[in-house]
């Protein structure tokens, strides 16, 4: 297995992946308007946020992170280029899952086909690492409370439930990764 920076041409594949982590079935023309998202570079999905697992040199999984410093205004300027959804849900005033000096883990999904082989835990590690080289030693992510699979990876990591989160119309538990001294 290797873990590589995405790139600008990963769009498409970091668009498939972070649809697969929020449960989002997406039509082929809205999933190519979601790759074309991600080729930007200050939104919360862009490709410069993507790590990527490959086996045999095949993306195999993603993990999307970055520093929570101005959350809400990428937020807002991520969502204003789905006009649909802001009809739909009132992006403006979500709470906000991450804030400064926090590195949070936003999307994780690993291809069904490459399931049960520690890709998961893998970039969950480079991407926490990623975080400590950033200088930012806290690392959140936002878990559903009925995805026993994901609570076990993150409890197994060192993450720890710190709070309940209301976003995209459903409560979410947020873990944190206790600091270090």
């Amino acid at each position: 297995m290797e873990i590589r920076q995405a790139t600008i041409n990963d769009a498409l594949f970091v668009a498939k992946c972070v649809s697969m982590a929020l449960h989002t079935d997406m039509t082929a023309e809205e999933l190519n308007h979601f790759a074309e998202v991600c080729r930007l570079d200050n939104v919360l999905y862009s490709y410069r946020n993507a790590i990527i697992a490959e086996i045999d040199n095949v993306p195999a999984g993603l993990c999307l992170a970055y520093d929570g410093n101005n959350y809400h205004e990428t937020r807002v300027r991520t969502f204003a280029h789905f006009p649909e959804l802001s009809e739909k849900m009132d992006f403006e005033n979500f709470e906000d899952e991450t804030h400064e000096g926090e590195f949070y883990i936003d999307s994780l999904a690993v291809l069904p086909e490459f399931r049960r082989r520690g890709i998961a835990q893998e970039l969950m590690k480079a991407q926490i690492k990623r975080g400590h080289e950033m200088g930012l030693p806290v690392a959140s992510l936002l878990v559903d409370p009925e995805n026993p699979n994901a609570q076990k990876l993150y409890y197994n990591l060192g993450f720890k439930y710190s709070e309940d989160v209301y976003a995209f119309g459903q409560i979410f538990w947020k873990l944190s990764m206790p600091t270090t001294t």
